[in-house]
Protein backbone atom coordinates (compact mmCIF):
# COMPACT_ATOMS: atom_id res chain seq x y z
CA UNK A 1 0.00 0.00 0.00
CA UNK A 2 1.49 3.28 -1.06
CA UNK A 3 1.43 6.30 1.24
CA UNK A 4 0.81 9.74 -0.26
CA UNK A 5 3.80 11.94 0.16
CA UNK A 6 3.16 15.23 1.92
CA UNK A 7 4.04 18.31 -0.07
CA UNK A 8 6.22 20.93 1.54
CA UNK A 9 4.23 23.47 3.65
CA UNK A 10 1.14 21.24 3.91
CA UNK A 11 -0.51 20.84 7.36
CA UNK A 12 1.89 23.31 8.91
CA UNK A 13 -0.91 24.79 11.16
CA UNK A 14 -2.45 22.65 13.91
CA UNK A 15 -5.84 21.13 13.09
CA UNK A 16 -7.63 23.37 15.59
CA UNK A 17 -6.66 26.47 13.58
CA UNK A 18 -7.95 24.94 10.34
CA UNK A 19 -11.51 24.66 11.72
CA UNK A 20 -13.74 27.37 10.25
CA UNK A 21 -15.85 27.69 13.41
CA UNK A 22 -12.74 28.24 15.54
CA UNK A 23 -11.52 30.94 13.16
CA UNK A 24 -14.92 32.68 13.25
CA UNK A 25 -14.87 32.63 17.05
CA UNK A 26 -11.36 34.08 17.15
CA UNK A 27 -12.38 36.82 14.72
CA UNK A 28 -15.42 37.73 16.83
CA UNK A 29 -13.35 37.86 20.00
CA UNK A 30 -10.84 40.13 18.28
CA UNK A 31 -13.63 42.42 17.11
CA UNK A 32 -15.15 42.61 20.60
CA UNK A 33 -11.72 43.32 22.08
CA UNK A 34 -11.14 46.16 19.62
CA UNK A 35 -14.56 47.67 20.38
CA UNK A 36 -13.93 47.46 24.14
CA UNK A 37 -10.51 49.11 23.78
CA UNK A 38 -11.93 51.91 21.63
CA UNK A 39 -14.81 52.55 24.02
CA UNK A 40 -12.48 52.45 27.01
CA UNK A 41 -10.16 54.98 25.40
CA UNK A 42 -13.12 57.21 24.49
CA UNK A 43 -14.52 56.96 28.01
CA UNK A 44 -11.16 57.82 29.52
CA UNK A 45 -10.76 60.87 27.30
CA UNK A 46 -14.29 62.12 28.04
CA UNK A 47 -13.90 61.56 31.80
CA UNK A 48 -10.54 63.36 31.85
CA UNK A 49 -11.92 66.33 29.91
CA UNK A 50 -14.99 66.62 32.14
CA UNK A 51 -13.00 66.25 35.37
CA UNK A 52 -10.91 69.21 34.28
CA UNK A 53 -14.10 71.32 34.38
CA UNK A 54 -15.54 69.65 37.51
CA UNK A 55 -18.27 67.96 35.47
CA UNK A 56 -17.40 64.30 35.89
CA UNK A 57 -20.32 61.99 34.87
CA UNK A 58 -22.38 60.74 37.83
CA UNK A 59 -25.96 60.12 38.87
CA UNK A 60 -25.82 61.96 42.19
CA UNK A 61 -27.07 65.19 40.63
CA UNK A 62 -30.48 63.54 40.04
CA UNK A 63 -31.25 64.07 43.75
CA UNK A 64 -30.77 67.85 43.46
CA UNK A 65 -33.65 70.32 43.26
CA UNK A 66 -34.87 70.78 39.68
CA UNK A 67 -36.07 74.37 39.98
CA UNK A 68 -38.11 74.47 36.75
CA UNK A 69 -41.75 73.84 35.93
CA UNK A 70 -43.12 71.31 33.46
CA UNK A 71 -46.38 71.49 31.52
CA UNK A 72 -48.51 68.32 31.53
CA UNK A 73 -46.79 67.37 34.78
CA UNK A 74 -49.59 66.29 37.11
CA UNK A 75 -48.42 66.68 40.73
CA UNK A 76 -44.87 67.70 39.84
CA UNK A 77 -43.58 70.98 41.28
CA UNK A 78 -40.44 72.99 40.63
CA UNK A 79 -39.18 72.13 44.12
CA UNK A 80 -38.98 68.42 43.20
CA UNK A 81 -35.79 66.61 42.18
CA UNK A 82 -34.24 66.11 38.77
CA UNK A 83 -35.19 62.44 38.87
CA UNK A 84 -38.83 63.45 39.37
CA UNK A 85 -38.65 65.76 36.38
CA UNK A 86 -37.09 62.99 34.29
CA UNK A 87 -39.88 60.64 35.36
CA UNK A 88 -42.51 63.16 34.23
CA UNK A 89 -40.86 63.44 30.83
CA UNK A 90 -40.73 59.67 30.47
CA UNK A 91 -44.42 59.35 31.36
CA UNK A 92 -45.33 62.09 28.87
CA UNK A 93 -43.47 60.19 26.16
CA UNK A 94 -45.34 57.01 27.04
CA UNK A 95 -48.63 58.91 26.82
CA UNK A 96 -47.86 59.78 23.22
CA UNK A 97 -46.45 56.39 22.25
CA UNK A 98 -48.95 54.01 23.86
CA UNK A 99 -52.10 55.91 22.88
CA UNK A 100 -50.57 56.64 19.49
CA UNK A 101 -50.00 52.95 18.78
CA UNK A 102 -53.66 52.16 19.43
CA UNK A 103 -55.02 55.09 17.40
CA UNK A 104 -52.68 54.67 14.42
CA UNK A 105 -53.46 50.94 14.24
CA UNK A 106 -57.21 51.55 14.14
CA UNK A 107 -56.94 54.29 11.52
CA UNK A 108 -54.37 52.38 9.45
CA UNK A 109 -56.49 49.21 9.31
CA UNK A 110 -59.58 51.19 8.34
CA UNK A 111 -57.81 53.13 5.57
CA UNK A 112 -56.06 49.97 4.36
CA UNK A 113 -59.43 48.25 3.92
CA UNK A 114 -60.82 51.34 2.18
CA UNK A 115 -57.94 51.20 -0.32
CA UNK A 116 -59.48 47.98 -1.66
CA UNK A 117 -63.06 49.23 -1.59
CA UNK A 118 -65.22 48.79 -4.68
CA UNK A 119 -66.51 52.33 -4.16
CA UNK A 120 -64.50 54.65 -6.41
CA UNK A 121 -64.86 57.72 -4.15
CA UNK A 122 -63.81 55.88 -0.97
CA UNK A 123 -60.89 54.22 -2.74
CA UNK A 124 -59.67 57.47 -4.30
CA UNK A 125 -59.89 59.47 -1.06
CA UNK A 126 -58.00 56.73 0.79
CA UNK A 127 -55.30 56.63 -1.88
CA UNK A 128 -54.89 60.41 -1.73
CA UNK A 129 -54.72 60.21 2.08
CA UNK A 130 -51.90 57.66 1.93
CA UNK A 131 -49.87 59.26 -0.85
CA UNK A 132 -49.99 62.80 0.55
CA UNK A 133 -49.26 61.94 4.17
CA UNK A 134 -46.53 59.35 3.77
CA UNK A 135 -44.64 61.59 1.33
CA UNK A 136 -44.66 64.59 3.67
CA UNK A 137 -42.11 64.87 6.50
CA UNK A 138 -43.57 64.03 9.89
CA UNK A 139 -41.96 67.11 11.47
CA UNK A 140 -43.76 69.32 8.96
CA UNK A 141 -47.05 67.64 9.78
CA UNK A 142 -46.57 68.16 13.53
CA UNK A 143 -45.80 71.83 13.00
CA UNK A 144 -48.80 72.18 10.67
CA UNK A 145 -51.14 70.68 13.26
CA UNK A 146 -49.80 73.04 15.93
CA UNK A 147 -49.48 76.35 14.08
CA UNK A 148 -52.30 75.97 11.55
CA UNK A 149 -55.01 73.63 12.81
CA UNK A 150 -54.89 74.34 16.56
CA UNK A 151 -54.15 78.07 16.26
CA UNK A 152 -57.28 78.39 14.11
CA UNK A 153 -59.48 77.30 17.03
CA UNK A 154 -61.43 79.93 19.03
CA UNK A 155 -60.16 81.31 22.36
CA UNK A 156 -61.08 79.67 25.65
CA UNK A 157 -63.96 82.08 26.30
CA UNK A 158 -65.63 81.05 23.02
CA UNK A 159 -64.63 77.37 23.15
CA UNK A 160 -66.54 74.85 21.08
CA UNK A 161 -68.72 72.91 23.54
CA UNK A 162 -70.19 69.46 23.04
CA UNK A 163 -72.94 68.54 23.73
CA UNK A 164 -74.61 71.92 23.46
CA UNK A 165 -75.91 73.38 26.69
CA UNK A 166 -79.63 73.14 27.34
CA UNK A 167 -80.07 69.36 27.22
CA UNK A 168 -80.93 67.58 30.44
CA UNK A 169 -78.78 64.50 31.02
CA UNK A 170 -80.09 61.16 32.19
CA UNK A 171 -78.17 58.98 34.67
CA UNK A 172 -75.07 57.35 33.27
CA UNK A 173 -76.52 53.92 34.04
CA UNK A 174 -79.49 54.51 31.75
CA UNK A 175 -77.20 55.32 28.83
CA UNK A 176 -75.19 52.16 29.53
CA UNK A 177 -78.35 50.02 29.67
CA UNK A 178 -79.60 51.58 26.43
CA UNK A 179 -76.36 50.77 24.63
CA UNK A 180 -76.44 47.23 26.00
CA UNK A 181 -80.01 46.71 24.74
CA UNK A 182 -79.07 48.03 21.30
CA UNK A 183 -76.07 45.71 21.24
CA UNK A 184 -78.22 42.69 22.14
CA UNK A 185 -80.84 43.54 19.51
CA UNK A 186 -78.22 44.09 16.83
CA UNK A 187 -76.22 40.96 17.56
CA UNK A 188 -78.97 38.44 18.10
CA UNK A 189 -81.09 39.62 15.21
CA UNK A 190 -78.13 38.83 12.97
CA UNK A 191 -79.03 35.14 13.19
CA UNK A 192 -82.33 35.69 11.36
CA UNK A 193 -82.26 34.53 7.78
CA UNK A 194 -85.09 36.80 6.66
CA UNK A 195 -83.33 40.05 5.77
CA UNK A 196 -86.51 42.14 5.85
CA UNK A 197 -87.52 41.04 9.36
CA UNK A 198 -83.95 41.38 10.61
CA UNK A 199 -83.81 44.98 9.38
CA UNK A 200 -87.24 45.80 10.84
CA UNK A 201 -86.37 44.36 14.25
CA UNK A 202 -83.11 46.29 14.40
CA UNK A 203 -84.67 49.59 13.34
CA UNK A 204 -87.68 49.14 15.60
CA UNK A 205 -85.63 48.18 18.65
CA UNK A 206 -83.24 51.12 18.25
CA UNK A 207 -86.16 53.51 17.68
CA UNK A 208 -87.88 52.32 20.88
CA UNK A 209 -84.71 52.78 22.94
CA UNK A 210 -84.19 56.30 21.56
CA UNK A 211 -87.82 57.26 22.22
CA UNK A 212 -87.63 55.97 25.80
CA UNK A 213 -84.53 58.09 26.43
CA UNK A 214 -86.13 61.18 24.87
CA UNK A 215 -89.19 60.64 27.02
CA UNK A 216 -86.95 60.38 30.06
CA UNK A 217 -85.27 63.66 29.18
CA UNK A 218 -88.66 65.38 28.91
CA UNK A 219 -89.94 63.91 32.20
CA UNK A 220 -86.75 64.69 34.08
CA UNK A 221 -86.72 68.23 32.80
CA UNK A 222 -90.41 68.86 33.46
CA UNK A 223 -90.98 71.51 36.08
CA UNK A 224 -87.32 72.58 36.18
CA UNK A 225 -85.10 74.47 33.78
CA UNK A 226 -83.18 72.32 31.36
CA UNK A 227 -79.46 72.60 31.96
CA UNK A 228 -76.53 70.46 31.03
CA UNK A 229 -72.83 71.14 31.26
CA UNK A 230 -70.90 70.05 28.17
CA UNK A 231 -68.46 67.17 28.48
CA UNK A 232 -66.01 68.52 25.91
CA UNK A 233 -64.44 71.93 25.26
CA UNK A 234 -62.23 72.58 22.24
CA UNK A 235 -60.25 75.82 22.05
CA UNK A 236 -56.84 77.22 21.23
CA UNK A 237 -55.74 76.06 24.69
CA UNK A 238 -56.36 72.46 23.72
CA UNK A 239 -59.14 70.08 24.69
CA UNK A 240 -60.86 69.71 28.06
CA UNK A 241 -62.87 66.54 28.57
CA UNK A 242 -64.87 65.01 31.39
CA UNK A 243 -63.34 62.71 33.96
CA UNK A 244 -64.64 59.59 35.66
CA UNK A 245 -63.56 59.45 39.31
CA UNK A 246 -63.69 56.11 41.19
CA UNK A 247 -65.90 56.33 44.26
CA UNK A 248 -65.81 54.32 47.49
CA UNK A 249 -67.93 51.62 45.76
CA UNK A 250 -65.55 51.20 42.82
CA UNK A 251 -63.71 48.23 44.38
CA UNK A 252 -66.95 46.31 44.94
CA UNK A 253 -68.08 47.05 41.39
CA UNK A 254 -64.78 45.75 40.02
CA UNK A 255 -65.55 42.39 41.68
CA UNK A 256 -68.58 42.09 39.39
CA UNK A 257 -66.47 43.08 36.39
CA UNK A 258 -63.83 40.46 37.23
CA UNK A 259 -66.54 37.81 37.61
CA UNK A 260 -67.84 38.79 34.19
CA UNK A 261 -64.35 38.44 32.70
CA UNK A 262 -63.88 35.01 34.28
CA UNK A 263 -67.26 33.81 33.03
CA UNK A 264 -66.46 35.19 29.57
CA UNK A 265 -63.13 33.32 29.51
CA UNK A 266 -64.79 30.06 30.57
CA UNK A 267 -67.53 30.46 28.00
CA UNK A 268 -64.95 31.23 25.33
CA UNK A 269 -63.03 28.01 26.04
CA UNK A 270 -66.14 25.87 26.34
CA UNK A 271 -67.68 27.10 23.09
CA UNK A 272 -64.33 26.64 21.36
CA UNK A 273 -64.31 23.02 22.53
CA UNK A 274 -67.90 22.53 21.30
CA UNK A 275 -67.03 24.02 17.91
CA UNK A 276 -63.96 21.82 17.51
CA UNK A 277 -65.86 18.70 18.62
CA UNK A 278 -69.11 19.11 16.71
CA UNK A 279 -68.27 21.63 14.00
CA UNK A 280 -71.21 23.78 15.09
CA UNK A 281 -70.30 27.49 14.80
CA UNK A 282 -70.99 29.41 18.00
CA UNK A 283 -70.59 33.22 18.21
CA UNK A 284 -68.17 33.16 21.14
CA UNK A 285 -67.36 36.85 21.02
CA UNK A 286 -71.02 37.81 21.43
CA UNK A 287 -71.46 35.70 24.54
CA UNK A 288 -68.16 36.91 26.01
CA UNK A 289 -68.99 40.58 25.50
CA UNK A 290 -72.52 40.07 26.82
CA UNK A 291 -71.10 38.40 29.94
CA UNK A 292 -68.73 41.26 30.76
CA UNK A 293 -71.28 44.00 30.07
CA UNK A 294 -74.07 42.12 31.84
CA UNK A 295 -72.14 41.60 35.08
CA UNK A 296 -70.91 45.20 35.00
CA UNK A 297 -74.48 46.50 34.68
CA UNK A 298 -75.66 44.05 37.36
CA UNK A 299 -73.03 45.38 39.77
CA UNK A 300 -74.04 48.95 38.95
CA UNK A 301 -77.71 48.17 39.68
CA UNK A 302 -76.88 46.37 42.94
CA UNK A 303 -74.75 49.24 44.16
CA UNK A 304 -77.56 51.63 43.24
CA UNK A 305 -79.63 50.06 46.02
CA UNK A 306 -77.20 51.28 48.64
CA UNK A 307 -78.96 53.55 51.19
CA UNK A 308 -77.75 57.12 51.53
CA UNK A 309 -77.72 59.17 54.76
CA UNK A 310 -80.89 61.09 55.58
CA UNK A 311 -79.10 64.31 56.48
CA UNK A 312 -75.59 65.52 55.91
CA UNK A 313 -73.50 68.45 57.12
CA UNK A 314 -72.66 70.93 54.34
CA UNK A 315 -71.06 74.35 54.27
CA UNK A 316 -73.48 77.18 53.49
CA UNK A 317 -71.64 80.10 51.92
CA UNK A 318 -74.49 82.55 52.58
CA UNK A 319 -74.52 81.79 56.32
CA UNK A 320 -70.76 81.14 56.36
CA UNK A 321 -71.30 78.12 58.58
CA UNK A 322 -71.94 74.38 58.48
CA UNK A 323 -75.60 73.34 58.45
CA UNK A 324 -77.51 70.05 58.45
CA UNK A 325 -79.79 69.42 55.48
CA UNK A 326 -81.31 66.44 53.63
CA UNK A 327 -78.84 64.55 51.49
CA UNK A 328 -80.96 64.72 48.33
CA UNK A 329 -81.40 68.49 48.67
CA UNK A 330 -77.67 68.96 49.20
CA UNK A 331 -76.93 66.77 46.19
CA UNK A 332 -79.37 68.60 43.92
CA UNK A 333 -78.05 71.99 45.10
CA UNK A 334 -74.45 71.01 44.42
CA UNK A 335 -73.36 71.71 48.00
CA UNK A 336 -71.58 68.39 48.51
CA UNK A 337 -67.82 68.39 48.40
CA UNK A 338 -66.10 65.94 46.07
CA UNK A 339 -65.01 63.90 49.10
CA UNK A 340 -68.59 63.62 50.38
CA UNK A 341 -69.90 62.72 46.95
CA UNK A 342 -67.27 60.01 46.51
CA UNK A 343 -68.09 58.54 49.93
CA UNK A 344 -71.89 58.49 49.79
CA UNK A 345 -72.69 58.11 46.09
CA UNK A 346 -74.47 55.02 44.80
CA UNK A 347 -72.41 54.91 41.62
CA UNK A 348 -68.96 53.30 41.29
CA UNK A 349 -67.84 56.10 38.96
CA UNK A 350 -68.66 59.79 39.26
CA UNK A 351 -68.96 61.81 36.08
CA UNK A 352 -67.38 65.27 36.37
CA UNK A 353 -67.69 67.50 33.32
CA UNK A 354 -65.04 70.15 32.65
CA UNK A 355 -65.82 73.54 34.16
CA UNK A 356 -64.36 76.94 33.42
CA UNK A 357 -63.52 79.61 35.96
CA UNK A 358 -65.58 82.78 36.27
CA UNK A 359 -63.61 84.57 33.58
CA UNK A 360 -63.84 81.54 31.28
CA UNK A 361 -60.10 81.40 30.69
CA UNK A 362 -58.95 78.36 32.64
CA UNK A 363 -60.21 74.85 33.29
CA UNK A 364 -61.00 74.11 36.94
CA UNK A 365 -62.21 70.49 36.74
CA UNK A 366 -61.89 67.79 34.14
CA UNK A 367 -58.98 66.46 32.10
CA UNK A 368 -57.09 69.08 30.12
CA UNK A 369 -55.11 68.08 27.01
CA UNK A 370 -52.54 70.66 25.95
CA UNK A 371 -52.27 71.86 22.33
CA UNK A 372 -48.67 70.62 22.18
CA UNK A 373 -49.75 67.08 23.04
CA UNK A 374 -52.55 67.25 20.48
CA UNK A 375 -50.18 68.38 17.74
CA UNK A 376 -47.63 65.64 18.47
CA UNK A 377 -50.30 62.96 18.88
CA UNK A 378 -52.20 63.84 15.71
CA UNK A 379 -49.05 64.32 13.65
CA UNK A 380 -47.53 60.97 14.60
CA UNK A 381 -50.79 59.03 14.39
CA UNK A 382 -51.89 60.38 11.01
CA UNK A 383 -48.41 60.06 9.51
CA UNK A 384 -47.83 56.49 10.70
CA UNK A 385 -51.35 55.38 9.77
CA UNK A 386 -50.58 56.08 6.10
CA UNK A 387 -47.77 53.51 6.17
CA UNK A 388 -49.85 51.01 8.13
CA UNK A 389 -52.65 51.38 5.56
CA UNK A 390 -50.28 50.28 2.79
CA UNK A 391 -49.11 47.35 4.91
CA UNK A 392 -52.70 46.26 5.53
CA UNK A 393 -53.54 46.58 1.83
CA UNK A 394 -50.56 44.41 0.87
CA UNK A 395 -51.44 41.85 3.54
CA UNK A 396 -55.03 41.55 2.35
CA UNK A 397 -53.97 41.18 -1.27
CA UNK A 398 -51.53 38.44 -0.23
CA UNK A 399 -54.44 36.19 0.77
CA UNK A 400 -55.03 33.64 -2.02
CA UNK A 401 -58.03 34.46 -4.17
CA UNK A 402 -59.24 30.89 -3.81
CA UNK A 403 -59.99 31.60 -0.16
CA UNK A 404 -62.21 34.52 -1.15
CA UNK A 405 -64.01 32.55 -3.84
CA UNK A 406 -64.62 29.66 -1.44
CA UNK A 407 -66.06 31.99 1.21
CA UNK A 408 -68.39 33.60 -1.33
CA UNK A 409 -69.49 30.16 -2.48
CA UNK A 410 -70.41 29.31 1.12
CA UNK A 411 -72.57 32.44 1.34
CA UNK A 412 -70.44 34.20 3.95
CA UNK A 413 -71.15 37.92 4.24
CA UNK A 414 -68.52 40.50 3.39
CA UNK A 415 -68.01 41.50 7.02
CA UNK A 416 -67.64 37.94 8.28
CA UNK A 417 -65.33 37.10 5.39
CA UNK A 418 -63.09 40.02 6.30
CA UNK A 419 -63.12 39.20 10.03
CA UNK A 420 -62.89 35.40 9.91
CA UNK A 421 -60.97 34.61 6.72
CA UNK A 422 -59.06 37.56 5.26
CA UNK A 423 -57.60 39.37 8.28
CA UNK A 424 -56.45 36.22 10.19
CA UNK A 425 -54.44 35.10 7.16
CA UNK A 426 -53.27 38.60 6.30
CA UNK A 427 -51.85 39.09 9.80
CA UNK A 428 -48.96 36.76 8.96
CA UNK A 429 -47.85 39.27 6.34
CA UNK A 430 -48.88 42.42 8.22
CA UNK A 431 -47.30 41.90 11.65
CA UNK A 432 -43.52 42.00 10.79
CA UNK A 433 -43.58 45.38 8.94
CA UNK A 434 -46.19 46.65 11.40
CA UNK A 435 -43.63 46.29 14.20
CA UNK A 436 -41.22 48.51 12.26
CA UNK A 437 -43.83 51.25 12.01
CA UNK A 438 -44.51 51.01 15.73
CA UNK A 439 -40.80 51.52 16.38
CA UNK A 440 -40.76 54.50 14.01
CA UNK A 441 -43.65 56.11 15.89
CA UNK A 442 -41.88 55.63 19.22
CA UNK A 443 -38.63 57.15 17.96
CA UNK A 444 -40.35 59.97 16.04
CA UNK A 445 -41.95 61.08 19.32
CA UNK A 446 -38.64 62.84 20.07
CA UNK A 447 -39.72 65.46 17.49
CA UNK A 448 -42.17 66.78 20.09
CA UNK A 449 -39.57 69.38 21.05
CA UNK A 450 -40.54 71.27 17.88
CA UNK A 451 -43.85 72.29 19.49
CA UNK A 452 -42.49 72.51 23.07
CA UNK A 453 -44.14 69.35 24.33
CA UNK A 454 -42.43 68.28 27.55
CA UNK A 455 -41.42 64.77 26.59
CA UNK A 456 -38.35 62.94 27.83
CA UNK A 457 -36.07 64.66 25.32
CA UNK A 458 -37.05 68.22 26.21
CA UNK A 459 -37.02 67.60 29.96
CA UNK A 460 -33.60 65.90 29.74
CA UNK A 461 -32.29 68.77 27.61
CA UNK A 462 -33.32 71.22 30.35
CA UNK A 463 -31.67 69.04 33.00
CA UNK A 464 -28.45 68.89 30.96
CA UNK A 465 -28.36 72.67 30.52
CA UNK A 466 -28.82 73.28 34.25
CA UNK A 467 -26.62 70.54 35.69
CA UNK A 468 -23.93 70.33 33.00
CA UNK A 469 -24.20 66.51 33.04
CA UNK A 470 -24.40 66.15 29.29
CA UNK A 471 -22.99 62.62 29.05
CA UNK A 472 -25.20 61.24 31.80
CA UNK A 473 -28.27 62.97 30.39
CA UNK A 474 -27.69 61.68 26.86
CA UNK A 475 -27.09 58.15 28.15
CA UNK A 476 -30.38 58.30 30.09
CA UNK A 477 -32.22 59.44 26.95
CA UNK A 478 -30.67 56.67 24.88
CA UNK A 479 -31.53 53.95 27.37
CA UNK A 480 -35.09 55.28 27.75
CA UNK A 481 -35.78 55.06 24.03
CA UNK A 482 -33.95 51.72 23.92
CA UNK A 483 -36.24 50.39 26.65
CA UNK A 484 -39.37 51.55 24.79
CA UNK A 485 -38.15 50.09 21.47
CA UNK A 486 -37.13 46.75 22.97
CA UNK A 487 -40.48 46.48 24.76
CA UNK A 488 -42.35 47.06 21.51
CA UNK A 489 -40.11 44.57 19.70
CA UNK A 490 -40.68 41.95 22.39
CA UNK A 491 -44.46 42.26 22.20
CA UNK A 492 -44.49 42.21 18.40
CA UNK A 493 -42.20 39.15 18.29
CA UNK A 494 -44.56 37.30 20.64
CA UNK A 495 -47.54 38.27 18.48
CA UNK A 496 -45.66 37.22 15.35
CA UNK A 497 -44.90 33.80 16.85
CA UNK A 498 -48.59 33.39 17.63
CA UNK A 499 -49.72 33.99 14.03
CA UNK A 500 -46.86 32.58 11.98
CA UNK A 501 -47.24 29.38 10.01
CA UNK A 502 -45.87 26.28 11.75
CA UNK A 503 -44.17 23.93 9.26
CA UNK A 504 -42.21 20.73 9.70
Amino acid sequence: MQMRAETPGENVLPAVFRDGRILQGIAQLCFVLIVVLVLNDLSTRITTALEATNQSPNFEFLQNRAGFGIADSGDYQSSDRYIDAFRVGFINTLRVVLLGLVATTAIGIMVGIFLLSSNYLVRTISRAYVEVLRNTPVLLQIIAWFFIAIFALPPQQDAIAFPIEGIRSLPLLQYAVSLFIIFVIWQYSGGMRNLIWRTRIRQGGIAIVVLVNLLGIVLVGAGSPLEFRPGLYISIKGVAIFELIPSSMFGIWMVFVVIGLVVAALMWRYFAYVTESTGKPIPRSRYAIASVIGFALLGWVVLGMRPTPTTIAVFDQEKDSTVEMPYEDAFQSGLLTIEQELEYTRQPLIYRPPTLDRRGRNIETGIEISPSYLAVFLGLVIYTSAFIAEIVRAGIQAVPKGQLEASRALGISQGEMLRLIILPQALRVIIPPLGNQYLNLAKNSSLAIAVSYTDIYQVSNTIINQSGQSVTGIVMIMFSYLFISLSISLVMNLVNQRFQLVTR
